[in-house]
């Protein structure tokens, strides 16, 4: 398959590039920086110049493809400038049935399965255009990733977010008697299931579906902060106020008040997913530190 991708050189799209390739698909993506430029020639990518408010652009390089991975997100509170690129990428798919596959995070609350529709979180209003198109003759789908999309060199969320935390405080730490879970998948492994999705071999996988890019669901919040003291030789305290979490955590105080337990097994069947690589917590031992 002729794939255009975008957010090809983030963090998930670094990955998901050779996956692609090794499995006989060719990409285009839309690329800016000449660092990344260089980078995705290097492997053989076709790159088109440009960014997401480029919508011309994103509109002729969807319609000359064959599926589409809309991996790149620019962090604006209106979501306006994903939202037309979104658009502009599925409209030029409309009436050929051909994949686009859409990137979604599991938003607070989580929903539990892949029949919950989207709850909150930065991308809620793309996910919700992106299925809208599953009634106008695009294979539109969503893929939501999970807390943690972990792995070696390149990870800038929360677990090195917590690290860093500690470091700055002299301590780990987690809200006291805190039940609150997180789910995980390692970025290989979510860069495979963008894959399958795409090839949907067994075509199992229906217009307006969403995938859930969960390897690991209910990880303990208070065992990764042990294990981010353990691994810095840190004592990791317990917050009883909410004085003292929220001036420990700071934006992330709001997130630890959600428990999370998604689970895939829709996912699982759909796409015959088996994720293979290491689970969160040995991740964090082998590699962050």
């Amino acid at each position: 398959m002729k794939v255009f991708a975008t957010g090809a050189t983030g963090w998930v799209g670094r990955h998901l590039v050779p996956e692609l390739l090794s499995h006989g698909h060719t990409i285009t993506a839309i690329a800016r920086s000449e660092s990344s430029i260089a980078s995705l020639e290097e492997q053989g990518v076709t790159v088109v110049r440009g960014s997401l408010a480029d919508t011309d652009l994103l509109h002729s390089s969807a319609k000359a493809s064959d599926a589409v991975v809309h991996l790149a997100y620019i962090h604006d509170f209106s979501e306006y400038a994903d939202l037309t690129a979104v658009n502009a990428m599925c409209s030029a798919l409309e009436g050929t049935d051909k994949p686009f596959v859409g990137t979604s995070v599991l938003g607070l609350p989580l929903p539990q399965d892949e029949t919950a529709s989207a709850i909150g979180g930065p991308r809620k209003e793309s996910e919700e255009l992106c299925l809208r198109y599953s009634t106008k003759g695009v294979k539109s789908m969503i893929v939501r990733l999970p807390s943690s999309v972990h792995g070696k060199g390149g990870d800038h969320a929360f677990i090195p977010y917590l690290i860093k935390l500690a470091k700055e405080k002299g301590y780990s730490a987690y809200p006291k008697e805190t039940k609150t879970r997180w789910t995980g998948v390692h970025v290989k492994d979510a860069a495979v299931l963008f894959r399958l999705a795409i090839e949907d071999k067994n075509q199992s996988i229906r217009p307006g579906s969403i995938l859930h890019g969960v390897a690991e669901p209910s990880i303990s919040f208070i065992e990764i902060a042990k294990l981010i003291g353990n691994s810095l030789n840190l004592e990791t305290k317990e917050l009883e106020t909410e004085q003292e979490i929220n001036g420990y955590f700071g934006w992330m105080a709001m997130i630890l008040a959600f428990d999370g337990n998604a689970i895939s097994e829709i996912t699982r069947r759909k796409t015959g997913w088996i994720p293979s690589e290491i689970g969160l917590m040995e991740d964090i031992r082998t590699n962050y530190f």
